[in-house]
Formats: C-alpha cells, structure tokens, sequence
C-alpha cells in the first residue's frame, strides 16, 4: 500500500488521532498530513482516519465492536490493519508477533480507544492517563497557539511513549527464555532465582500458572541482590505474599540485627523488595519471608 498522504479533522485532537497517525508515521512516513472536515480535502489523501465517514472512522451508525464488546475509535482501527506489519518493522522476532500485537491492543489501545468513545474501563490499564496528557497540547483560550503547531507537538510526546512501549515489549520477549529457563531449575519452588535482572514478570504470571512462585532474586550490579514479590496480576501492587511486616522500612544495621545477617541493604517500607550483599543473605531473607505468617 503506498500511503504518503494522510488527513484527520482539525480542532480539538484528542489520544487517538494522534496515536493513529503516528502509527501510520512510524510504518509509511514521512507523511503529508491534512488537517480538515472538508470533503474535497480529504479526497486528496491516500488514507483518512478519524473523520469523513470511511473506514478508519469510529464517528458512525455502524461503530465495530470487538469481540469483549469495547468500540474501537482511530488508534484501535489503525492499529487493527496496521499494527502486525509495524511491530514486524520494529524488529519483533515473528513468533512473537501475534501475541504483541493482541497485548498492545489490551493494554494500550484500548484504552485510548474507551476514552474517545465515553465507555467507562474499570481495568487498570497502561496509559489511563495519556488521553488527559495529549488533551492539554489543544490550543488554550487565552494564548495565541496555532492547532497543526500543537498537534505536532501532541505527536512528538506520544511517539515517545509508544515507541518506548514496543522497545520495552521487545526486551521481555528477549528475556523469556531465560525466565523459563530459571523456572524449571528452581531449587525451591517459592522462589526464582535469576543470575541478572531482566523483566521477569509477564513471563512468570504465563507460565507459573498455579502460582508457587512468591519471590523472585536477581542479581543487581550496583545494590548486590535483590528480593521482590510476585504481583497477584501485572497491573498490580497487591502480592502473592509480602516480604515480612517487621522488616518494612528499616535502616541496614537494624535489619541486620532482626534477620542475623551483616550486609543488609534496605527493606522498602511498602514490603515489595529488599536487598542484601551476599547471595548467602538474601537467600536466608527469602527463606525468613517464605516462612513468615501471611497477614
């Protein structure tokens, strides 16, 4: 498809259009875009999005649902015929894909996609608050600011984030071997133990379906090792089990004398990592945190 040319509505932007366009930028750009509601205008484009009653419109009688019932607006349309081949361009190895493609949808755009139509999503989702951020670039009342300057503006903010998000994607499906890996080694079902840090969770909350696993050690070059508890859920501080009551934001020396060990580093005060020197301390740590009483 030879995409060059591309047009959305003028006035108020809001996340999806500039979402969509960026996707769009990403895959075919650099793009000519046309800003506008008049129809002769947007004639002129290879693909309109967003406005003019066509395909990539979500403005419509006949809105298209997914299959759980969320309204798609432009980002989730674009993202529908257009995502696979972005994420294919992006250098996501092809297995990983399909499964890419539908978490992004999840968890990114659809709830860009919730906002612009006006249906509440109660689910905790990775951007709840871009719709807002995009919305703040729009021209205000009292200053003099062109509408195509701040759109782009609008643009550049988000192709961060999104951008960051594919790169971020990209790291834990490099790292899922080796999640697994550890898994099938463990020495103690309770923990995961991993000789460096990498993002462990989506891999473990796939495989540890009977969720055995309650803390996960790696090693960090700079604070020696690490202990963390395992979320309940990806989008959650709520744990399978938190790191004893009794350490939570203690100093080292003090930590040192409750556990019986010397190189403690920190207990967070929220009870979701901690840390020691040794290999031999923090292992004792979890051991100490796998046997305490569950509160």
């Amino acid at each position: 498809m030879q995409i060059k040319k591309v047009g959305t509505h003028n006035g108020t932007f809001h996340a999806d259009d500039v979402v969509a366009y960026i996707i769009l930028e990403e895959l075919f750009g650099p793009l000519q875009l046309v800003r506008s509601r008049n129809e002769e205008e947007l004639l002129t484009c290879d693909l309109v999005f967003d406005v003019g009653g066509g395909k990539y419109d979500h403005h419509t009688n006949n809105k298209e649902y997914r299959e759980n019932g969320m309204p798609y607006a432009a980002a989730g349309l674009i993202w529908r015929d257009f995502g696979k081949e972005l994420l294919i361009r992006k250098g996501v190895p092809p297995h990983a894909v399909d499964n890419l493609f539908f978490y992004l949808d999840e968890q990114y755009m659809q709830g860009l996609d919730a906002v612009d139509n006006g249906v509440r999503f109660n689910r905790e989702v990775l951007v709840p608050e871009l719709p807002s951020d995009i919305h703040r670039f729009n021209p205000r009342w009292d200053k003099e600011e062109d509408e195509n300057e701040q759109f782009f503006k609008a643009v550049t903010f988000a192709r961060t984030s999104f951008l960051n998000l594919i790169e971020e994607q990209k790291s834990v499906i490099a790292a899922e071997q080796l999640i697994k890996e550890a898994y099938l080694n463990r020495q103690q079902k309770e923990i995961l133990f991993l000789k460096t840090h990498c993002p462990w969770l989506q891999a473990l909350l796939k495989i540890d379906t009977t969720k055995e696993v309650q803390f996960v050690i790696y090693q960090d070059i700079r604070k020696g090792y690490l202990i963390q508890v395992v979320p309940l859920h990806q989008n959650t501080f709520e744990a399978r089990k938190d790191l004893p009551k009794e350490w939570a934001g203690l100093r080292a020396e003090e930590l040192n004398e409750l556990i019986g060990i010397k190189d403690a580093i920190f207990a967070h005060p929220a009870r979701f990592i901690a840390g020691a020197k040794t290999k031999e301390s923090i292992l004792k740590m979890a051991q100490l945190a796998i046997n305490a009483q569950k509160d």
